[in-house]
């Protein structure tokens, strides 16, 4: 809330008024132009020059952290197609939503919450190394509506055993997942923010033979943008230490979502939930 100012006379110049400002920019220089570079992303994939995917566990891991107005964010009227995960988990763990969106992994454990539903134990049933999956997932395919498609996940499951051996931790089970699923679904670039998956990343692709067997690159927004040739980037439409008023982002979005989508004012765009 920030005041509003003397627009119809002195009685009125002490209201305030709602809107948004911007976060902090990050200490780390280089992890902040990363975040930024997703803005160029995102207009590149308005533009029909990216194809842009996202799955079910993804999306789950949005769901706990807070994107703020749509104006502003990187991926807004992004159009961004759902491919199917490698395994479809609920059809092995299923009970409270909330307990099942859980990574299950250090932080989850000195919080002492239940663990059971968690990303962390399934993967870690199918890196069971004594467990004979195909054989077992071929006679209830039926019983737990198995896909072809999850059924060649189970016969190719040694993959995603040998990204979790690579990763060298259970912590990282998840995002080898994520991978799997991507190179499962043939797609040449995961993108992601953080550090330490690409750099999982180069090992796979610098091991004796994982490099052919596991075509799907994972880059950083720049890196990334740079391997397609773009090297002039967007610039960030929000300001820092500028007070947005809220019905001016609003107005600004009504023209956005016309311009881009050609839709009519109040009709939601298509939101993005970013890895």
């Amino acid at each position: 809330m920030e005041p509003q100012g003397p627009r119809f006379g002195v009685q009125n110049q002490d209201y305030e008024v709602c809107g948004f400002v911007r976060k902090k920019l990050d200490p780390n220089g280089e992890y902040q132009a990363q975040k930024d570079a997703l803005f160029t992303v995102g207009r590149l994939i308005r533009e029909g020059q990216i194809e842009a995917f996202s799955y079910r566990e993804l999306g789950y891991e949005g769901m706990k952290r807070f994107i703020g107005e749509s104006v502003f964010d990187a991926l807004d009227h992004c159009r961004v197609t759902d491919c199917p995960p490698a395994i479809e988990r609920s059809r092995f763990q299923q009970g409270n939503f909330f307990n099942l969106i859980r990574k299950g992994g250090k932080e989850d454990m000195k919080l002492g919450v239940p663990t059971a539903l968690s990303q962390i134990t399934f993967m870690q049933m199918l890196c069971d190394s004594d467990r004979l999956w195909y054989p077992w997932v071929l006679g209830v395919k039926d019983l737990l509506g198995l896909t072809d498609f999850e059924l060649d996940s189970f016969h190719n499951l040694a993959c995603f055993r040998k990204l979790c051996a690579v990763s060298q931790s259970s912590e990282n089970y998840p995002d080898m997942f994520h991978l799997w699923t991507a190179q499962r679904n043939h797609m040449d670039v995961f993108l992601t923010l953080e550090k330490r998956l690409p750099a999982i990343g180069s090992q796979i692709e610098r091991s004796k033979g994982m490099g052919v067997e596991y075509p799907t690159k994972v880059r950083r927004p720049i890196d990334f943008l740079h391997s397609i040739g773009v090297t002039d980037f967007d610039q960030v439409p929000i300001e820092s230490d500028r007070f947005y008023p809220f019905i001016e982002v609003w107005d600004r979005w009504q023209r956005d979502c016309r311009r881009q989508l050609g839709c009519a004012p109040g009709m939601a765009g298509t939101r993005a939930v970013a890895s």
